[in-house]
């Protein structure tokens, strides 16, 4: 991995600021959405954890859905 390069912001969104955990996974999925990286849904999640393309995975809280846990964390 020591051969990809990443492009770091010269001005960080929320410079001085206390930045919680919401409001950073607001801004991952912002920019992930805005270069096409992100995906919506089980079905598309699941592909994308099975082809290994997926770097993070988020579960919303209140999912009941037993079989949706089990499924993420398995892929």
């Amino acid at each position: 991995m020591a051969d990809v390069e990443v492009e770091v912001p010269t001005n960080p969104i929320l410079s001085g600021n206390n930045m919680d955990v919401n409001v950073a996974l607001q801004e991952v999925l912002k920019t992930a959405l805005i270069h096409g990286g992100l995906v919506h849904g089980l079905h598309e999640a699941a592909k994308a954890l099975d082809k290994r393309q997926a770097v993070l995975c988020v579960l919303a809280e209140n999912c009941d859905e037993a079989a949706y846990k089990k499924l993420v964390q398995a892929l």
